[in-house]
């Protein structure tokens, strides 16, 4: 509650973020990721099989640099597609000489829809 007994957020819902100690950066071990990826991605082959069908395609995406900036709400939503991004991918597994570090904005994005069918 705030001062003046109205619920969680103040007029300025962004003020309490700015009022908490955050940190900007995070050490992630690449090993976690790995093992996090094998262990989710092996319970997504055990409880969809070997192949997910996604009913929605396109999705709205927010830009890097507002993405990130919680302090401000963001401003210009893009649209993304699901089919464009597993394109990218399968065009990254089949020359692999031209992988590109996107692919993982990518499959980031397919990984989250993915998630999304699990949780429904």
């Amino acid at each position: 509650m705030s001062a003046d007994g109205s619920p969680f957020f103040e007029a300025d819902p962004y003020d309490y973020l700015r009022r908490q100690v955050m940190t900007d950066r995070s050490h992630v071990s690449i090993e976690t990721l790995e093992k996090a990826f094998e262990l989710l991605i092996t319970h997504v082959r055990e409880t969809k099989g070997s192949s997910l069908l996604l009913e929605k395609d396109y999705y709205w995406a927010i830009p890097p640099e507002q993405l990130y900036d919680v302090y401000h709400q963001p401003s210009r939503l893009t649209i993304g597609q699901l089919s464009e991004c597993l394109d990218h991918l399968q065009a990254m597994i089949d020359a692999p000489t031209g992988t590109v570090s996107y692919g993982l904005v990518w499959l980031g994005d397919l990984l989250r829809a993915t998630g999304h069918l699990l949780v429904e």
